[in-house]
């Protein structure tokens, strides 16, 4: 418990601020749109006095970015070095900073960090400009050391294996190697769900290639998998004279879409196939063709993809794209200016590659995607280093041939207008303890304010992308408190209209207890003084309160199964806490003939 000098005025100052909380900002899904009153920059950075003046802050040329993992959170401690000779390390939040960089038609980036598998971005650093790159990273699947001499065989989870074969290791200058060897192995989700790991994002390139004939090619994928080898002393190795059996399961998309299957199903390769196989070179930024993999059947009927490696890096099972389309439009601020220097990237959903361009002055681009199949864009940039980035709804590219290189556009699918903001959504649901919809509740973000759930307890809120955000519902005396969610805010529209990927399920704590005490000020008790509870796990979300009675004592609910926080006052007037371990707690109640049974708490004393 602690105490400190304490005053009525400041206590009642607080209750005040807490009742402005609870009154409504706006009518509708979106409480707040999240801009705030322009004093914090990274909430409001646009200067509304000439309608154009996010530009402001940008002094020269500078290279900005974020990296996640597969789960959307940030990735610290990440090594980020360009081919152009400039670096930076990521922050807690993911973020890194180059400022007054050089500009480039085509720099190479690299990220690297513990227990990932590094990767490679081929990226345009556009003069003048905030350039801004979204990176994301993939936890390496398999770890093992093993004796140079016998050799590994490994088999990963999702039935891809790798055999190296024993006494087949050489050191960079090619001298035999016959030490320890440390194996690294990821194999990439290239099919899931963007909100449930997939990992398109982050593998090394940008799906440009060479062929074996030297002809550059754009490829789509149905499988890559990286392996990376080291020496005792952390020297890199590779194979020698053997080459090395891979095997991949087939990874191809599926989709609730009846008409979007049919055309997965139409590419969709056959056992016998023969498919090239590319390897990537980080010198260039390509994938090279080197091989020929065969499609085979498992044991359970999974299609896989078999051949042999002559050396390691990352191999990608791919076949180039037969015939293209193209994607146009225009990106702009939210005041309509158009953005140069944008990154759109264009996203498979029916075969996958990716595909990357940057928009010019005025904010248009192009893009070439595989005709007849359907893609979604991603489409970002920063606004005086706060990242604006939103995801387009899908669309269908024509069977025609189209193409962006001879500069006439009229047969691209042409997507128009897309203004972006620096906000993203959290949409979900609030339920009760019999999982029945609460309508009329208050849902908040700090980042985001307020959104009131209609009949089926649903909400949605705009709040900052590529930002922690917790996400809770403010509850009244004596109410059921509702867990709070953290998360970490993908790209989405701020209106949720078509789709958002931030996701909150709010609902009541399912195991609770109580804890009573009084409250004492100047040495008297001290009637109707707020009592707040909290999670520990969210100390700035008061989840459970109540009023003391006239004897100033009180009972208050709190969650159980770990640590709770008990406390009179709130912000700078907080009278005093106390931390209770609650783990071994549960069932407990405020009322007259069980409260005996709550946890007893020393007595807040406060002093005007």
């Amino acid at each position: 418990m602690t105490n400190k000098e304490w005053t009525m005025s400041r206590f009642l100052l607080s209750l005040g601020a807490i009742a402005l909380l609870l009154a409504p900002m706006l009518p509708g899904c979106i409480g707040d749109d999240g801009f705030g009153n322009g004093d914090d920059p990274i909430i409001d950075p646009v200067d509304d006095d000439d309608g154009d003046d996010d530009d402001a802050a940008v002094a020269g040329t500078s290279f900005h970015g974020v990296v996640r993992g597969a789960d959307g959170w940030p990735i610290e401690g990440v090594a980020v070095t360009t081919s152009n000779g400039f670096s930076a390390v990521t922050d807690y939040q993911g973020r890194f900073d180059i400022e007054d960089i050089d500009a480039a038609d085509r720099a190479l980036i690299n990220f690297a960090a513990p227990g990932y598998a590094k990767s490679q971005t081929p990226f345009e650093l556009v003069e003048g400009v905030e350039n801004f790159l979204s990176q994301q990273l993939a936890e390496v699947d398999f770890t093992a050391s093993f004796s140079a001499s016998d050799g590994l065989s490994i088999e990963l989870d999702d039935q891809a294996s790798v055999l190296l074969p024993a006494a087949n290791f050489t050191d960079a200058d090619g001298n035999d190697y016959d030490g320890e060897v440390t194996v690294e192995v990821t194999s990439y989700d290239l099919t899931a769900p963007m909100e449930m790991g997939n990992e398109i994002f982050a593998v090394p390139g940008d799906f440009t290639a060479i062929d074996i004939d030297g002809v550059d090619q754009d490829l789509e994928s149905w499988g890559m998998l990286q392996l990376n080898l080291w020496g005792e002393d952390g020297e890199e190795l590779d194979l020698g004279d053997l080459t090395s059996t891979v095997v991949m399961p087939m990874q191809i998309q599926a989709s609730d879409d009846p008409a979007i299957q049919e055309m997965i199903d139409d590419d969709m390769p056959q056992v016998g196939d023969q498919i090239p196989a590319w390897s990537y070179d980080e010198s260039t930024g390509k994938w090279i063709e080197e091989a020929i993999g065969t499609v085979i059947e498992l044991a359970d009927g999974t299609l896989a993809w078999e051949f042999e490696a002559a050396h390691f890096s990352t191999w990608n099972c791919d076949a180039p794209l037969p015939t293209h389309g193209c994607v146009t439009g225009q990106v702009t601020n939210s005041q309509g200016q158009p953005r140069q220097g944008a990154t759109v990237r264009a996203v498979g959903m029916t075969y996958t590659a990716t595909t990357t361009a940057r928009t010019a002055a005025d904010g248009t681009f192009c893009l070439e995607v595989k005709n007849g199949e359907t893609v979604w864009l991603e489409i970002s940039y920063t606004i005086a280093g706060q990242p604006a980035t939103q995801r387009t709804d899908p669309v269908t590219i024509p069977a025609g041939q189209a193409t962006c290189t001879d500069g006439n556009y009229s047969d691209c699918v042409d997507m128009g207008v897309i203004p972006v903001d620096i906000m993203s959504c959290v949409t979900g649901v609030v339920i009760d303890n019999q999982n029945m919809p609460v309508e009329g509740a208050d849902v908040v973000s700090p980042q985001g304010g307020i959104a009131t759930t209609d009949a089926s307890g649903a909400f949605c809120l705009a709040v900052p992308v590529f930002q922690a955000t917790q996400v809770y519902v403010l509850t009244g005396q004596d109410e059921a408190g509702f867990q709070p969610v953290q998360m970490y805010t993908q790209p989405g529209l701020p209106d949720c209209q078509s789709g958002c990927p931030n996701i909150a399920v709010l609902r009541p704590y399912t195991t609770t207890s109580c804890a009573s005490g009084e409250v004492i000020i100047n040495s008297q008790s001290a009637p109707n003084i707020l009592v707040e509870a909290f999670d520990a796990n969210f100390p700035e979300v008061a989840v459970f309160s109540t009023l003391t009675t006239e004897d100033g004592s009180y009972c208050v609910e709190i969650p159980a199964g770990g640590e709770a926080i008990v406390q009179v006052g709130a912000g700078e007037s907080v009278c005093g806490s106390e931390t209770i371990n609650a783990s071994s707690l549960g069932g407990e109640v405020c009322d007259e003939s069980s409260q005996t049974e709550c946890t007893s708490v020393p007595n807040f004393v406060c002093n005007l």
